[in-house]
């Protein structure tokens, strides 16, 4: 009888001290939501340049001809299109193994 008193107690106990940590965790994750919800309100707040409101068509397409024929003849755009490649290869091969590695 006093064995199960004590388990009894020993589980209230230890029961009110896990709900405490599981509000704690919950209120911590709260907070930090709140303040990324805040930045992220922020960041909207920020107008967009009217030089970028046609988007990167519009932008590399009032570039000069020269410098357009410059980028194109150094392989810019080649090396940006395996730089992309392997990024989309990094990120394919976490998803197919199920982010074990």
């Amino acid at each position: 009888m006093l064995e199960q008193l004590t388990n009894w107690l020993f589980n209230l106990v230890k029961g009110f001290f896990l709900a405490l940590w599981n509000f704690v965790t919950d209120a911590f994750i709260g907070l930090v939501d709140m303040c990324v919800g805040a930045m992220v309100s922020l960041a909207a707040l920020i107008p967009v340049p009217s030089f970028m409101s046609g988007g990167l068509q519009s932008l590399f397409g009032q570039l000069d001809p020269a410098i357009v024929y410059l980028v194109t003849a150094s392989g810019i755009p080649a090396g940006l299109a395996i730089i992309g490649t392997a990024y989309v290869f990094r990120i394919g091969r976490k998803v197919v193994t199920l982010f074990q590695w």
